[in-house]
């Protein structure tokens, strides 16, 4: 075995002071992105599946010459309050095909299928369908959305309708409106949680960043090549990486019975439709742990190059206000393309805005830790300006996430569904909760790496502290105020960012109803202040054993 791969292996077994933390901090974190990625690969192709196996019942692409059949939903059904689709289908002419998906034959005149769930209330029914005392068939899962979809299907000898759809297969895999809808809410979902869960790979990878920078530093001065150091890295993440992505997707395995109950689409899914096939599988093992060693090789070019410079505890290069530049393009853009342009434009604007804020991150705390340091009246202050001035990168990778989440949540507020009963604003409503549920627990996971990592980074400075007589108190207190003053300072003004965002799309117009954005805004401020001080109460130990004398 390479000698480096062994190394990294041991340094894995045996990660030495502070080190368990860190590795299960970032094991944890690597599986909640396992876990996210693996829904989201997992939802999409869920909704593609209850597309195809309904995808006939809106067929209208078949010529009125050549047609097998022809459908007509009946408008205004309803079964004990809640809505029914009754389709009329007619035969137009003999033909061979299969019968439409769920059935075991093409219905005949007169002939009634219906939805398990329709089949329990049949005797409120069966007056419509000439006293029939039970529906010709049942529809299998194979032809329904989910498992209480409400869903009849009625053979007739022709359709009295000026509109009627024509059908030139029964098993053909025309996309539903609604499941189209939902496939382009969840593109524009993934844009926006794409960076969160960036963030959080790369908190999973640079939790302890200073701890395996100064070692593997030690290890180039004492000989070792800039290639051998980063394959020692390497080795060490990839493992941590897999193993959270397994922990990943064995919680996801866990928790899909409780992900089908969500109603989303007309009705909560079959666990078949949400189980990721084998390929989707291979995918995140693969994909995961290797964004996350590119992630902490990326992280350590500090080392590779100047040694010397990281045991010396040399400051880094300070951030430039040209990362201003990048707020400027994402509002123009959105506002150039406005609502009504193709969906993948619009993505790739909403990503760029979004990535500008993570991008301008780093500046904006090195320019708040300037301030605060300056203004210091008492040794917490500017212990945390300093911190914050000194290394801004390292300082913002904790909440990196929870400050995207802002974004998001400013860019939502400004299309919060309204009242309407109407299905699709229902789907928007469970989609929008779904989305900031997804995304604060990548800032919660990020958050809580986030603070056992800077507590293990900051051991060495806190125990030189503690032995040149500073109380633990003031360092613990400085260290609180360094986690917070990013999430005020920076968070804040980056909702309205992405409230701004949401405007220049929108061309101004706040389609919100009620007060439910500012509700989910008031709620962004409180779980933000929330996840900052959990974090700061996990930190407190791992910072007070790590750096004792």
């Amino acid at each position: 075995m390479n000698p480096m791969t062994d190394l990294g292996l041991r340094f894995v077994r045996r990660p030495g002071p502070g080190g368990r933390a860190a590795n299960l901090a970032a094991v944890g974190a690597t599986a909640i992105v396992a876990l996210l990625v693996t829904f989201l690969i997992a939802g999409s192709l869920g909704i593609s599946h209850r597309s195809d196996r309904i995808g006939w019942r809106g067929a209208d692409r078949a010529d009125a010459t050549n047609a097998i059949g022809q459908l007509h939903e009946v408008d205004g059904k309803k079964l004990d309050g809640k809505p029914l689709l009754q389709l009329e289908l007619a035969t137009l002419k003999p033909n061979n095909q299969p019968p439409p998906p769920g059935l075991d034959h093409t219905p005949t005149p007169g002939e009634v299928f219906v939805s398990p769930e329709v089949a329990k209330h049949w005797a409120s029914l069966k007056g419509e369908f000439g006293g029939m005392d039970k529906p010709t068939g049942v529809i299998t899962d194979k032809g329904l959305s989910s498992p209480e979809e409400l869903v009849l299907i009625h053979g007739v000898d022709k359709i009295d309708s000026k509109y009627p759809h024509y059908v030139d297969s029964w098993q053909t895999t025309v996309m539903d409106s609604r499941m189209a809808a939902l496939l382009i809410a969840v593109a524009f979902g993934i844009i926006l949680v794409l960076f969160p869960i960036l963030s959080l790979v790369g908190q999973a990878a640079g939790v302890a960043a200073k701890r395996r920078e100064h070692r593997l530093a030690a290890l180039r001065l004492a000989g070792s090549t800039r290639s051998q150091v980063l394959w020692l890295s390497a080795v060490e993440q990839a493992v941590l990486g897999l193993a959270g992505t397994v922990v990943g997707l064995l919680g996801y395995v866990v928790l899909t019975p409780l992900i089908a109950q969500i109603p989303l689409g007309g009705g909560r899914w079959f666990v078949s439709d949400i189980a990721p096939p084998w390929w989707a599988v291979l995918i995140v093992l693969a994909a995961v742990p290797v964004l996350s060693v590119i992630s902490a090789l990326i992280g350590l070019g500090r080392v590779s190059i100047t040694p010397l410079g990281v045991v010396r505890g040399q400051t880094r290069k300070s951030t430039t206000a040209l990362r201003l530049l990048p707020l400027l393009v994402g509002p123009i853009a959105l506002a150039s393309l406005g609502m009504g342009a193709a969906v993948v434009p619009l993505l790739i604007a909403i990503g760029f805005a979004a990535l500008a804020v993570r991008i301008l991150g780093p500046f904006a705390v090195q320019v708040i830790g300037k301030m605060l340091a300056n203004l210091a009246n008492g040794p917490v202050a500017l212990l945390a300006g300093r911190r914050l001035a000194d290394d801004p990168k390292a300082a913002f990778r904790p909440v990196a996430a929870l400050v995207l989440s802002g974004f998001v949540t400013g860019f939502i507020s400004v299309f919060m569904p309204g009242g309407d009963d109407d299905p699709s604003w229902n789907d928007m409503r469970i989609g929008v909760a779904l989305l900031m549920g997804l995304v604060f627990l990548t800032a919660a996971a990020s958050t809580a790496a986030g603070a056992v990592g800077t507590a293990l980074d900051q051991a060495g400075p806190a125990k030189a502290l503690r032995r040149s007589g500073v109380p633990l108190s003031v360092i613990e207190r400085s260290a609180r105020v360094a986690a917070l003053v990013p999430v005020v300072g920076v968070g804040l003004p980056v909702v309205g960012f992405g409230a701004l965002c949401g405007l220049a799309l929108s061309g101004g117009q706040i389609f919100t109803e009620g007060n439910s954005g500012i509700l989910l805004l008031v709620g962004q401020i409180v779980v933000g202040l929330v996840l900052v001080a959990a974090a700061g109460m996990a930190g407190a130990p791992v910072l007070r054993k790590a750096s004792a004398n």
